[in-house]
């Protein structure tokens, strides 16, 4: 989304609100597999209809996404009672395996890790090897240009959306999965640590450049923070500080180098 030039303020109760069908449909069938269908195709819906009324009713997408995040963070309100939802004891077990689920009895290929891994290699094939990654650079760094050169600019970003929706939701079921259950906070803060992620990584919020090696490293320092202050015993807020503030400084650096640039 962001490679597009635009970006989702939304991703946080995407997340919460797939996770909250997954456990609803998992409650109502007895089924993982359902659930997790389900629970990505509210992803897919959630995120398409974010780039709808980015790309065809043309609303800045920091307004578009700050609105549908709260008609996404009110569905995750209304369908926690109590604040927190969890599935049946007799399907938390299920719940609980794939998170805990490792291959060859090994800490380090967990499920978590190995689509990791996996989305990781398939976004980096997609970016590099098709006429899609080629569009959404395009996009994002011309798109009238692009729109001349026979890029479908609408298409394009309303797929980089739709897509963002999906992994919201796989990070959603993962997150219910590791921790057995969920409470209405769950997509709290997410929205701010992955447009962090991005941005302390390289890629540019204006869109046409990013990788997702930039990505990778956005998250690793971001982790490496957070656990240097946990080493220190700090409180959390001291993360979000730190990160904050690094944030600022990569921006101003981002800007700097952009003016001398231009």
């Amino acid at each position: 989304v962001m490679i597009t030039g635009n970006i989702d303020l939304s991703v946080g109760y995407q997340l919460c609100a797939a996770a909250i069908m997954c456990v609803l449909v998992l409650n109502a069938t007895g089924s993982m597999i359902l659930a997790v269908i389900v629970a990505l195709m509210i992803g897919a819906f959630t995120g398409s209809i974010n780039g709808l009324v980015v790309t065809k009713i043309g609303v800045n997408p920091l307004i578009a996404t700050i609105a549908t995040n709260y008609i996404y963070k009110g569905f995750s309100y209304y369908f926690t009672e109590n604040g927190a939802l969890s599935p049946d004891k007799a399907l938390k077990d299920s719940l609980k395996s794939i998170a805990k689920a490792q291959l060859f009895d090994s800490k380090w290929l967990t499920v978590t890790i190995i689509l990791f891994v996996a989305v990781l290699a398939i976004m980096f094939f997609l970016l590099y090897k098709t006429r899609f990654g080629n569009a959404l650079y395009i996009t994002g760094d011309n798109a009238e240009a692009g729109a001349f050169a026979g890029i479908d600019v609408k298409n394009t970003t309303l797929l980089a959306f739709t897509l963002c929706g999906v992994f919201c939701a796989a990070a959603g079921i993962l997150l219910t999965s590791s921790n057995g259950g969920l409470t209405y906070t769950l997509g709290e803060g997410k929205d701010v640590f992955a447009i962090s992620a991005c941005v302390i990584g390289g890629i540019k919020m204006t869109g046409g450049k990013g990788t997702m090696v930039n990505v990778l490293t956005g998250v690793l320092i971001m982790r490496i923070i957070s656990k240097a202050l946990d080493m220190m015993l700090l409180p959390q807020q001291w993360s979000n500080f730190v990160s904050g503030a690094l944030l600022i400084v990569i921006l101003l650096v981002d800007s700097l180098s952009s003016r001398k640039k231009a």
